[in-house]
């Protein structure tokens, strides 16, 4: 690959524009407006109203939106007096195919490695089929208690991790504030998109403005109005529909989304400060028994279509989160898509207007990262016998791609997790979700019988102990949000 440098010549980009409303464009504007060089101009002009797509986000981020959001100038402090933003140890599956699985696929620190060995070989010797003991995330998780995992290796819970239950129009507006003063806004509609040889020349506005730029970046949502008018093919034919609403509550419920499925589809409850929200996803042909099973009108129903555009960056423009790819919110998959979207591109912000090198950067990793969520996603639906309804004939339509067939098969045999370059999912979030969809290991590691088994089966004893004493003297997730709002206001740290 040959470097692209600035010459004085070809100074690269001036002049940003990012297009589109709703929770893409707001934290694609933050993060620009706190990452970006300080030379480069951003202009954001705002789309169509996008709070029905943005629902198909989800409602649960990964531990990552910690620094993620921090770098975007967004702190924790202000999530909790800003937002209704919750937290959120991950998601509890209930109902889960015709076996009416359940677990909590939480969020987790790597495990123990005992002796060189993965901790699951150890469970295998053991004869024990159940993780979630061990697991500090989802036994507070269950109890609907939650409390900062401490630094210290020492504390049972110091290898859970946490992300945050969010409210898209809630938490896209603290990154909406957080890009004023650096990002110019326009409120102007486009009524005409001028292109030539593969790139955006201009965007004409209603007020009459021709708003021109080195850079545009195509934050439309499903309707990528940018990136589509170049001619990038979209590659998707599964519908689903979704119905969304809320119910006042003051006590805030468990860190934990809950998922349940159902012959329809699936609903899902996330609780929030002051509200619960529920979404349920549906296929279009399921659509009355959908409404059924929602018991109340939906103050919110959308149909979209799952799929991705063949390349994220194309000539002088880069589609971002729904724009790029649409993607089933069964999993935080949409959100940790979005988010990596959005550092791609500060990683890649071009030196040169030719952004050649950027573009075949930018595209790899885009394409990479939807097809390993896919597997993470696909892998819900396989190993259980499923309904014999539309939504759950679509979700398994398509063949089984085989990198997701070698880990089911190795994991399963022997115990391994196979793993791909960057993933966005763990070996921790794959090796949960295979016990909880039923997968165990015919056999374990031989190294790990050089341990004597009754020290083993000690260790693990303890380690059960340990959590569950620590999970019994943790706060509710209600009582501890309410003792952290009060404490920030005292200080004084955000204002409301």
């Amino acid at each position: 690959m040959t470097e692209q440098t600035a010459t004085p010549s070809d100074p690269g980009p001036q002049h940003i524009v990012l297009y589109g409303s709703g929770l893409a464009a707001q934290m694609t504007a933050a993060a620009l407006a706190h990452q970006a060089p300080a030379s480069l101009r951003i202009t954001w002009l705002g789309g169509s109203d996008a709070s029905a797509t943005d629902v198909f986000y989800g409602s649960v981020t990964p531990p990552s939106a910690y620094d993620f959001n921090l770098a975007a100038g967004v702190s924790e402090p202000q999530l909790v007096l800003q937002s209704n933003t919750a937290f959120s140890f991950g998601t509890l599956y209930k109902d889960w195919g015709l076996d009416r699985a359940s677990w909590a696929q939480t969020f987790q620190l790597p495990f123990p490695i005992l002796e060189g060995v993965p901790f699951q070989h150890y469970l295998t010797q053991q004869a024990i089929y159940e993780i979630e003991p061990y697991l500090a995330s989802a036994v507070a998780g269950r109890r609907g208690v939650f409390a900062h995992p401490p630094e210290g290796q020492g504390h049972a819970l110091s290898r859970a991790e946490y992300g945050y239950q969010i409210e898209a129009s809630s938490y896209g507006a603290v990154f909406e504030r957080a890009a004023s003063g650096r990002v110019t806004k326009l409120a102007a509609a486009v009524t005409r998109i001028d292109q030539a040889a593969g790139e955006i020349n201009a965007l004409h506005l209603a007020d009459g403005q021709r708003l021109t730029a080195d850079l545009y970046v195509d934050c439309s949502g499903p309707e990528a109005q940018l990136i589509s008018t170049l001619g990038v093919p979209f590659n998707g034919d599964r519908r689903l529909g979704a119905l969304a609403d809320f119910t006042l509550r003051a006590e805030l419920g468990a860190p934990l989304r809950t998922v349940t499925g159902d012959a329809f589809g699936w609903s899902a409850e996330t609780t929030l400060q002051g509200k619960v929200a529920r979404l349920v996803v549906f296929d279009p042909d399921s659509e009355d028994q959908a409404r059924q099973a929602h018991e109340e009108s939906a103050a919110l129903q959308t149909e979209l279509t799952l799929g991705h555009h063949d390349c994220a960056w194309s000539g002088n423009c880069v589609a971002i989160g729904q724009a790029a790819a649409v993607v089933e919110p069964v999993t935080p998959a949409p959100l940790i898509l979005l988010q990596r979207d959005i550092q791609r591109l500060l990683n890649l912000l071009p030196v040169s207007r030719r952004m050649s090198v950027e573009r075949k950067a930018f595209n790899r990793g885009y394409v990479d990262d939807y097809q390993h969520a896919g597997l993470f996603n696909r892998a819900l639906f396989e190993g259980f016998d499923f309904p014999d309804t539309p939504y759950w004939h679509a979700a398994r339509l398509a063949p089984v791609d085989e990198r997701l067939t070698a880990k089911i098969e190795q994991f399963e045999s022997r115990g391994l997790h196979v793993a791909f370059d960057l993933e966005p999912f763990t070996p921790e979030d794959w090796i949960i979700l295979h016990y909880g969809m039923g997968r165990r290991p015919a056999r374990h590691d031989r190294v790990v019988d050089r341990a004597s088994r009754e020290k083993v089966a000690q260790y693990l004893l303890c380690m059960r102990r340990d959590i569950d004493q620590a999970v019994n003297s943790m706060p509710s997730h209600s009582t501890y949000m309410q003792g952290l709002a009060r404490f920030l206001k005292q200080q004084s740290l955000v204002t409301p």
